[in-house]
């Protein structure tokens, strides 16, 4: 609500709640209160230090106006976007979400949101115009602040070269980086979808908008909140697993075949006495602890309005060795330099870690996914022995317990998302205002990652080898050039 001292161009804003503060040095003067929707309502101040307002709709008002991404107003029923907003109590909700885009899942109509692993730290597609662009990069354009924030997806090599067979882009299925904001530092989030999205955001909206606003201080008493979330992750339900007997291993071996009864010997040692392994407890039956710690003081005067947070999340995943970290500091200040200039700064930095481990489209190798699928529940002679020794597995391409153990795949993210904006009034009364507006920001990212698998795992032997005999190859070839030159020479002597 607007409250101007009439026949001036001093006045206030309420907060959210409708309250308000104003100075004035006459009893005579009248106060103007005005809302969008409302009727324009006119009170006299008198001896009066409090005045309460209850304002009436104005019926004659034919729609609703919505305020752009470029600040102006234009009805709804001219609004070619379609807009949605999701609050912060919506958002977070009793328990804060790990991610943004996790937050957001199931709160927005017509938005495809799935996960592209489940690994700790997100890797969440967010598509918000239906099937027709299923394929290919489909995601929105996302502003925080009003700074155009980077939500690429890095590929870090897994899908070529020694670590795996599978060939193409993301076979790693990375997270995207809007997993580095914290979800209870944000507002309210708004969504524009629809194709003037592109007229008011440009060519990278076409796939729709996600503007972000994270929380300011207001004028008034200091708060202080302070919160913090415990918790366990752990796997729901169960794929199930194919069970092996003589006829299965018949089938898959060949009857009578020397590996078929090697691997019927395997099956009899298991269940007379080893036991048989359930490969999902063995892979995904860690109990990851979670925890979310929270710590925000905002406040400040007419003048002078800040919100400052740190946040430490740390989230372990059901497969050992993987988690995610997130370390976050937001100060957000605004400033009134004078009645007409006021300035507002927002910066956020952000230090996140992510263990991704190894359970995404490798294909084959050194995905855990597919030696689940390939390895029998038998094979219990795979554990490593007392002196840390991984036998190979006579299965596919790798022992699973040698890629937990010992292969590294680490992701780590330095961010710095700072905006700043300027709002200057030239002229204004009653009925109209210049105003001069800059707002400019940066996005600075750097995200490194370490993939790591040592030599002596079986999947990186046999590329090994294969680099050995074509080094070999290449040697021989050039020793009989070599000859060849020399008998040439010899031959022309």
């Amino acid at each position: 609500m607007n409250v101007i001292i009439k026949g001036t161009t001093n006045g206030t804003v309420s907060d959210v709640d409708g309250k308000y503060s104003i100075q004035v040095r006459d009893s005579e003067v009248v106060l103007i209160f005005s809302f969008i929707g409302f009727i324009t309502e006119e009170q006299s101040i008198g001896n009066r230090s409090v005045i309460d307002v209850q304002m009436s709709s104005d019926i004659e008002q034919l729609s609703e106006v919505v305020i752009t991404g470029l600040a102006t107003s234009v009805k709804r029923s001219n609004l070619a976007n379609a807009v949605e907003t999701i609050s912060s109590e919506e958002l977070v909700g009793s328990t804060t979400p790990q991610t943004v885009d996790a937050a957001i899942y199931g709160k927005l109509v017509g938005a495809n949101i799935k996960s592209n692993g489940g690994a700790p730290g997100g890797g969440i597609s967010v598509q918000l115009r239906g099937v027709s662009t299923i394929s290919g990069s489909a995601e929105p354009l996302w502003i925080v602040d009003g700074v155009y924030v980077n939500n690429s997806q890095f590929d870090y090599g897994r899908g070529s070269g020694s670590f795996n067979a599978a060939g193409g882009a993301l076979q790693s299925n990375p997270v995207n980086r809007v997993s580095d904001l914290d979800p209870s530092d944000i507002e309210t989030i708004e969504v524009l979808k629809g194709s003037s999205a592109a007229a008011i955001y440009g060519a990278r909206a076409n796939n729709g908008v996600i503007i972000v606003t994270t929380k300011r201080g207001k004028a008034g008493k200091t708060s202080i909140g302070f919160k913090q979330d415990f918790g366990f992750a752990e796997r729901l339900t169960d794929l199930g697993q194919s069970g092996w007997d003589d006829e299965k291993i018949d089938q898959v071996y060949g009857v009578g075949s020397d590996r078929a009864n090697l691997e019927r010997q395997r099956l009899e040692e298991a269940l007379s006495g080893s036991g048989l392994i359930n490969w999902e407890d063995e892979l995904f039956g860690e109990k990851g602890f979670l925890s979310n710690t929270k710590l925000s003081i905002s406040g400040g005067n007419d003048k002078t309005q800040f919100f400052v947070s740190g946040s430490l999340l740390d989230e372990e995943g059901i497969v050992k060795n993987t988690g995610f970290e997130r370390n976050s500091i937001r100060a957000n200040v605004n400033h009134k330099i004078s009645d007409n200039i006021d300035i507002a700064i927002s910066t956020n930095y952000i230090n996140s870690n992510n263990q991704r481990g190894w359970t995404s489209n490798s294909n084959n190798d050194l995905s855990l996914t597919y030696q689940f699928a390939y390895t029998p529940n038998y094979a219990n002679f795979l554990r490593p022995d007392e002196f840390g020794n991984y036998p190979d597995s006579p299965y596919r391409g790798e022992n699973p317990y040698a890629i937990i153990d010992k292969a590294v795949n680490d992701e780590s993210t330095i961010r710095f998302i700072t905006s700043a904006s300027l709002n200057a009034y030239l002229y204004r009364n009653n009925n109209l205002s210049v105003k001069f507006a800059f707002q400019g920001g940066v996005d600075y990212l750097n995200t490194s990652a370490f993939l790591y698998v040592p030599d002596d795992l079986q999947s990186q032997l046999a590329t090994l080898i294969q680099e050995l005999l074509e080094q070999l190859k290449a040697l021989i070839l050039i020793q009989i050039g070599k000859h060849f030159l020399l008998l040439i020479g010899n031959w022309v002597k």
